[in-house]
């Protein structure tokens, strides 16, 4: 779902610019990371976080996380767990960015 997200995103003029795409793979190494990034087809850059830092800097017990960072850091949207709707999602991200 967060690959049908992008292509959204990518495919809106308003957005494209506006929104990158990172993905942490939280607990695992580097060949994970690139693993998941080929079998996922992930067009979006994938990096390690073995340690678990961003899960324990932002407090977030449960994975998936999919947040919106603005470019000073400030958190602007978060949903947890999975989405079934890249949509709504994307619905709910513009209006974040209001």
């Amino acid at each position: 779902m967060l690959n049908a997200l992008y292509k959204k995103v990518a495919d809106d003029a308003n957005l494209k610019d506006q929104i990158k795409f990172v993905a942490v793979a939280q607990g695992q190494d580097q060949k994970v990371a690139k693993m998941w990034k080929t079998v996922k087809k992930v067009p979006f850059p994938v990096v390690p976080d073995t340690d678990w830092k961003l899960s324990k800097a932002m407090n977030f017990p449960h994975y998936p996380v999919t947040m919106l960072v603005d470019k000073n850091g400030k958190v602007l949207w978060v949903h947890i767990a999975e989405f079934d709707s890249a949509s709504e999602v994307l619905a709910a991200i513009k209006k974040a960015m209001k």
